[in-house]
């Protein structure tokens, strides 16, 4: 046997190893791993500009306040960039409203620290709403590695959206919270899910996702 023959012979040797072991239909499924260490981390940047702001503004440093508001919004606009075009309408909406709301603390017309309660829980609800929708994309279009940091995300944004509203968690919600964040590690893993799984996880998380919203709905005047 020749060296080229030899190299054939060892790669039709892997080729079915790996047939073996990981089914076809299993490959169809998932396309290649992407790094998304960014998109787990949008929400814990977000909530640590709103516990600083909201710190600021019970010392009544007002232009502190503010300065972690206007990085809040910050942020919105930057996931804006990359957001489905209905997540992109809810990510713009709450980015205003924190500016806004950034001036209004910074020239004292904010009196109740519960007005930037319920501009952070807004703010989470819309990042929880986009990363779903994110989610949902990413499994529609096989990349399931994917699908999985944007659903841990959307998890972590609807848990702090509902502490921000002054809400606790229901049994059920934090059920789907939990089962959501374990989905999303075993697809970034990528083993010990079912398609099944994975689309009743994403139809869950909506569901509990659309609740934060009208919850947080801002007052009719």
């Amino acid at each position: 046997m020749n060296y080229r023959t030899f190299n054939r012979s060892i790669a039709l040797l892997v080729a079915v190893l790996i047939s073996v072991a990981w089914p076809a239909a299993s490959r169809a499924q998932v396309k290649a791993p992407s790094k998304q260490a960014g998109v787990s981390s949008s929400a814990d940047e977000a909530e640590r500009y709103f516990k600083k702001a909201h710190e600021d503004f019970l010392k009544k440093d007002r232009k502190a306040a503010a300065a972690e508001i206007r990085e809040a919004a910050a942020l919105l606009k930057r996931e804006e960039r990359r957001a489905t075009s209905e997540g992109k309408k809810d990510l713009s909406a709450s980015a205003q409203e924190l500016e806004k709301l950034a001036v209004d603390v910074e020239n004292g017309t904010v009196t109740s620290v519960k007005e930037l309660d319920n501009a952070f829980a807004r703010a989470h609800y819309a990042l929880a709403r986009h990363h779903y929708l994110k989610a949902s994309k990413s499994w529609a279009e096989k990349e399931a590695d994917k699908a999985g940091h944007e659903l841990k995300a959307a998890a972590a944004d609807l848990e702090r959206g509902l502490t921000w509203a002054g809400h606790k968690a229901e049994a059920g919600t934090k059920t789907v919270i939990n089962n959501t964040r374990i989905l999303g590690e075993k697809l970034i893993k990528g083993a010990g899910w079912v398609s099944a799984e994975v689309g009743k996880g994403i139809e869950d998380l909506g569901k509990e996702i659309e609740k934060l919203g009208k919850k947080t709905e801002p007052a009719k005047k």
